[in-house]
């Protein structure tokens, strides 16, 4: 099977399906499920607002699946920055420190 054909494949599963859970895709949840939480956000913010309605109370909306795919790609990111810094302090200290010159631009015997 060419790679082409398994995504012409995969773009049609259905939502809800467990390759789009394991991606990390908004299709692990079928559309009622993206309702059901949209009705939720909006009755928490409801009664958010019939409530105290203050600045540092405000409700958190559900976190849906792609969410948690940023988080998973963010933490990747940053892992893999600092993977790369790590390498390039290694090849910094292996690399040999150039001679030292004096004014005129000769090699200074080290002692």
């Amino acid at each position: 099977m060419t790679p082409r054909k398994a995504g012409v494949l995969a773009a049609q599963l259905p939502p809800g399906a467990q390759t789009w859970v394991a991606v990390g895709s908004d299709a692990a949840w079928s559309v009622e499920a993206h309702h059901l939480a949209a009705v939720f956000d909006a009755t928490q913010v409801g009664n958010w607002q019939r409530g105290s309605g203050k600045e540092g109370d405000l409700p958190t909306p559900m976190r849906r699946p792609s969410d948690l795919a940023e988080e998973v790609s963010k933490r990747d990111r940053v892992a893999a920055r600092a993977q790369a810094a790590l390498e390039r302090q290694r090849v910094a200290e292996a690399t040999p420190q150039p001679r030292a010159r004096d004014a005129r631009g000769r090699f200074v015997k080290e002692a």
